[in-house]
């Protein structure tokens, strides 16, 4: 309840009103009309006064009532939703459960994984945040910075942070990874049945994760070939499985461990830690070896794959395409079509080239565009030998290679410096006959009977979700690049950054249902709105939660909260 002054002709008067949560709405209704604020506004502080012998707590008039601090509340309210929702407070409490262990890892764990998805940093910059942002635990003690005495840091200290609670975070950081193959599991049942997972049907894929030192010192810290032409080449390489667009388990390898390397151990731990005994991998090409297939030959081939090739650069895929026959095609829907190839030396395997009417558009266009370009510097090193500007047949040679290498050109044209001199290009039939032929096609690769054409189709474009995982993890929630010097810190790292994942995919799932067309950090960028200030009356300090904006608001009501103020003990700061 709250006072609140309404205007009404040329009075205003006093009233109390109280909010109240209905029909997932939050409102309001009078509690109490204490009438025209001029004729009371003296008898106030006696007013007060009577009311105290009803209540332990001090009655203070507004003019002894002082704002200390206002701060947002919002996105730590969010991330504690999400996090008992899915159960994982109580997951972690009871897996990094030890009579020795003093530390609450449920609620270090939270403070980590709610930094992670709203404002993520690393634990040194942790403190910062914790100053900026109102953070409790349960019963609403508020975490705080811990900072060194002013005199005990040297000139060229970078980090201020008192040791103490960077061993919170740190020893929270152990705690989770030693019971990380628990947590996991016990994640993967709880989603399994609060979300209803194919679990029938997983994703994996591989990337990799750069650190902020170059020179490498432990296991994981190796040499590597980035993805995604990232500059730095001291890796780790982390293999994510995904259910649904969840990530139910990790793989951590050393930054030098080759794609295919690390499939054989990421199904065995699907087999023996999560009991899936028919489980189809979907994933790329560099996933599957021949020591991998005979691998799964011996596990009875229980576990089978679907794989995207490249079209390009393959005999394999030229003799898929070469196989292609005319009116074999069977529709997927509007503008898409496939065609199964077996090739002769294994029957077992079937090849599934993918046509699409829109993909096909837009390789033309992109086609047309290569060629164009080609031309026009093809026919500029046609002027110049014409007009004697250029003579040597090296150097001629050299820039032809030069325009065809900068746009593919060689994919479409030949040329050539005939006996007499000069020089001439021209539009290869044979070239372009190979071009056209996987134009607007990708090609798959599966060894599940089982599998329909059609469905290997619609299967293999949720890919997509575990591309855009991996987007979210190093980019979103800001798993690049890695400080942490040790092996097991690194692993804890990625860790909680996949945990955020867990929460981040569960935030989709509830925005998508009730149809707001939020991104998560769009989501937690509005619970910013949410603040909570805090109030000295006349000595005695409470908490003032704010209702926040319109997109706040619609959060509040899709995910279903109803406790918008966090507790409201004797404000205390949350030893470390």
């Amino acid at each position: 309840m709250f006072p609140h002054v309404n205007q009404a002709g040329n009075h205003r008067y006093l009233r109390i009103l109280e909010t109240y949560y209905e029909d997932g709405r939050h409102k309001q209704r009078v509690v109490a009309n204490l009438g025209r604020l001029d004729r009371i506004q003296e008898d106030l502080p006696k007013l007060l006064k009577a009311l105290s012998r009803f209540t332990d707590e001090p009655l203070v008039a507004p003019q002894d009532v002082q704002p200390v601090e206002a701060l947002p509340w919002g996105p730590v309210l969010l991330a504690r939703h999400l996090y008992e929702e899915l159960g994982l407070d109580r997951i972690v409490a009871e897996q990094c459960s030890s009579p020795r262990r003093k530390l609450d890892v449920a609620e270090t764990a939270f403070v980590l994984l709610a930094n992670r998805l709203s404002d993520p940093r690393s634990e040194h910059g942790l403190a910062r945040w914790l100053e900026a942002m109102y953070v409790c635990d349960r019963a609403g003690r508020r975490w705080l910075p811990a900072w060194l005495p002013e005199e005990e840091v040297s000139p060229t200290q970078r980090v201020r942070v008192a040791p103490r609670q960077l061993m919170t975070w740190y020893r929270t950081l152990d705690a989770l990874l030693a019971a990380r193959k628990g947590i996991e599991r016990e994640l993967y049942l709880r989603v399994r049945d609060l979300f209803s997972l194919n679990v029938d049907l997983v994703f994996y894929d591989v990337t990799n994760a750069y650190f902020c030192r170059r020179r490498p010192k432990e296991r994981l810290r190796r040499h590597g070939k980035p993805k995604q032409g990232e500059s730095r080449n001291v890796l780790v390489v982390l293999g994510v499985v995904m259910a649904n667009g969840w990530p139910i388990a990790h793989h951590v390898f050393p930054g030098n461990t080759a794609d295919k390397k690390t499939f054989a151990s990421v199904v065995e731990d699907l087999e023996g830690r999560f009991g899936l005994r028919r489980v189809l991998v979907v994933g790329d090409c560099g996933l599957v070896s021949p020591d991998n297939l005979e691998f799964l030959a011996a596990q009875g081939r229980q576990v089978r794959y679907l794989l995207g090739l490249p079209g390009r650069r393959s005999q394999e895929a030229t003799d898929v395409f070469g196989r292609l026959a005319e009116g074999a095609w069977t529709k997927v829907d509007e503008g898409n079509r496939v065609q199964e190839v077996r090739l002769g030396d294994a029957p077992e395997v079937r090849y599934l080239v993918v046509e699409s009417d829109e993909r096909r558009a837009t390789e033309a266009e992109l086609r047309q565009r290569d060629m164009d370009r080609t031309a026009e510097g093809l026919r500029a090193i046609e002027a110049a030998v014409a007009a004697g500007r250029l003579k040597c047949p090296e150097k001629i040679g050299a820039r032809a290679a030069r325009a065809l290498s900068a746009h593919h050109g060689t994919r479409y044209y030949s040329w050539e410096i005939p006996g007499g001199g000069g020089f001439r290009f021209w539009e290869d039939p044979a070239k372009m006959a190979a071009e056209t032929v996987r134009e607007g096609r990708y090609l798959l690769k599966t060894d599940d009977p089982r599998l329909r054409p059609e469905e290997a189709v619609e299967v293999y474009k949720q890919l997509s979700d575990v591309e855009w995982a991996y987007r979210d993890l190093k980019d979103v929630i800001a798993l690049r690049p890695i400080y942490h010097k040790t092996d097991p810190r690194v692993e804890g790292h990625i860790f909680v950054a996949t945990l955020a994942l867990f929460l981040k995919r569960t935030l989709e799932h509830h925005l998508r249902e009730a149809g707001l067309y939020l991104s998560p950090t769009e989501a937690f960028e509005a619970m910013r709105s949410i603040g909570v200030s805090v109030l000295d009356f006349d000595g005695h300090r409470r908490l003032l939660t704010t209702a926040g904006g319109r997109d706040a608001r619609r959060i509040i009501r899709a995910l279903g909260i109803e406790a918008m103020a966090p507790p409201q003990p004797e404000l205390e700061v949350r030893e470390t």
